[in-house]
């Protein structure tokens, strides 16, 4: 059985709710200081279960702060248990914040299930998660060329593979002077 990290809201900012920029930034030293805590893991699951609501003002000072302090980490952050009002809050502060978010409705021993994306996600995003999707690994020669009409040629193609590696939505394998890269997390385009 495979488990991967967990970090519960509730129980880690000992509140059913953070509402405001205030409690936000109160939220956030302790969401850290259980990040620092947990084992290193490619993604780690942030647990909404029992928290009633987060407003988009308490979560940019707390969770989508958090999801960059994990990326630093060189992990991704899959959100789980958010009720319909907190997933559209978080959803409107990424989007404001020009940021993505990883929701999911579940997590089981072979990963997180129903995975969709909040957030910023532009057609660019979409497309190059669904190319190396459907690739499973590629670099940036091979997605250039796989892109059917692609006329943005391959640096372009490097960058936008780079800068979702950088957020964590894939992840990076290097041989040689060559970057390969693969989706982070199985799923990660189908509800998307």
């Amino acid at each position: 059985m495979k488990t991967h990290p967990s970090l519960p809201v509730h129980a880690t900012c000992g509140r059913a709710e953070l509402l405001g920029i205030s409690a936000g930034r109160a939220a956030l030293p302790s969401l850290v200081e259980a990040a620092n805590a947990l084992p290193g893991c490619p993604w780690v699951v942030i647990d909404f279960a029992g928290v009633d609501m987060v407003t988009a003002s308490a979560a940019r000072e707390s969770v989508l702060k958090l999801v960059e302090h994990l990326a630093e980490r060189k992990a991704l952050a899959v959100f789980v248990g958010m009720n319909a009002e907190t997933s559209d809050e978080i959803a409107f502060a990424a989007e404001a914040g020009r940021c993505v978010v990883v929701a999911a409705e579940s997590v089981a021993d072979d990963g997180p299930q129903g995975v969709r994306l909040l957030g910023l996600v532009d057609e660019k995003v979409k497309e190059t998660l669904s190319l190396v999707a459907k690739l499973g690994e590629t670099d940036a020669k091979s997605a250039n060329e796989a892109f059917v009409g692609s006329t943005v040629g391959t640096t372009a193609w490097n960058n936008r593979l780079a800068a979702l590696a950088q957020v964590r939505l894939l992840k990076e394998r290097k041989v040689g002077k060559t970057k390969y890269y693969s989706l982070a997390l199985n799923g990660l385009v189908d509800g998307n």
